[in-house]
């Protein structure tokens, strides 16, 4: 009976905070432009417009899902993965160092062993993504061993790592790795043949889309159907009664911090391979955070994780869209962001205060 008087206030209000955070970007939106109607329809309108619009928000939606996927994991555990940023950026800094300097290498080494060109470029492939995904699980290992070996807070060691990485591979982009011949600080872009392949041009929306929805409901089921997700689930909900019942929950920690830590790196490479084909300093540009915001949203539920980042990649691109369009301020976009994740974070103090 509780249950049942409790769920649909739950259910309502993160519909709710959102309804009151488009209330309020929509003032900020009007009193912000000379032109508000204009303004508003093209905040509301412009994403769905154009296959250009349409197909980034989309793009964005699927790193965010992938990244957000992840930090839902770590806090089904009970643990806060707060080095994002850099599980993001480090790996797909590898991943863009490793397709562009080691495709040509490749391609003549396939040459001379008769191997065609379509398996020297699966080969590099294979490598960056190999090395993305081991050098973000590390970034999620080191935070998870710390937690049981050492009793520190991931919270506060992934969140330093993270802080001390960023630096060091903002160095390695516009220094030893910088593509001299362009104007950006950035590496070179990634040939052609390891770029993923476009769902609908001109946008940058590509096949990591389908494989993040993907990764997303496999998580869910992981997570709800298994004996192992279980357990992972115990560990976070109540870690002193999983430890009296026998469960490793120390295992759990380690597990679901490394496996958060890959599933942000690998929306690192599908960054480089799909979107951006280069890395450039400021790569992850928040991205970390907003998986974490996202799957807190989510109730860090994987398959609610979804919709919750293509509504996030929807605010994105709406208030970017009305920046480019109404001549509002470039502030605006951060503020607007701002606005939705705090009034929908709120949707935790009830359940805080009712445990």
């Amino acid at each position: 009976m509780t249950r049942s008087k409790s769920f649909l206030p739950t259910a309502l209000v993160p519909l709710i905070a959102f309804a009151l955070a488009l209330a309020c970007m929509a003032l900020l939106v009007a009193f912000s432009s000379r032109t508000p109607l204009q303004s508003l329809l093209s905040f509301f309108t412009k994403p769905f417009s154009s296959p250009w619009f349409f197909g980034n928000m989309l793009d964005m939606a699927g790193l965010l899902i992938l990244a957000g996927t992840g930090s839902a994991l770590a806090l089904r555990a009970g643990a806060f993965n707060l080095g994002g940023e850099a599980q993001i950026y480090a790996p797909a800094l590898a991943a863009s160092v490793i397709l562009v300097r080691l495709m040509p290498g490749v391609l003549d080494v396939a040459g001379v062993a008769g191997v065609t060109g379509v398996a020297g470029v699966a080969g590099v492939a294979i490598i960056a993504l190999a090395a993305s995904l081991a050098l973000g699980a590390l970034l999620g290992l080191i935070p998870g061993i710390l937690r049981a070996k050492l009793g520190i807070s991931e919270l506060l060691s992934s969140f330093l790592l993270s802080a001390a990485l960023v630096p060091v591979a903002d160095y390695l982009v516009a220094r030893p790795f910088r593509d001299t011949g362009g104007n950006l600080l950035a590496t070179k872009a990634i040939d052609a043949s390891l770029r993923l392949p476009s769902i609908l041009p001109p946008s940058h929306l590509n096949v990591s889309f389908i494989v993040a929805v993907s990764v997303a409901c496999i998580a869910w089921f992981f997570v709800s159907r298994t004996a192992p997700g279980y357990r992972l689930r115990m560990t976070g909900e109540a870690r002193d009664f999983a430890r009296y019942a026998g469960l490793p929950v120390n295992r759990a920690t380690v597990l679901a911090m490394t496996a958060s830590g890959s599933l942000h790196a690998l929306a690192g490479y599908f960054a480089v391979t799909g979107t951006w084909y280069r890395c450039h300093e400021g790569f992850s540009e928040g991205m970390g955070w907003s998986a974490l915001a996202v799957a807190l949203v989510a109730r860090k539920n994987p398959l609610v994780v979804i919709p919750a980042a293509l509504a996030f990649s929807w605010l994105e691109t709406a208030s970017d869209a009305a920046v480019l369009s109404a001549a509002i301020p470039f502030e605006a976009t951060p503020i607007l962001q701002a606005i939705v994740f705090l009034v929908i974070s709120a949707q935790y103090l009830p359940s805080r205060r009712r445990s």
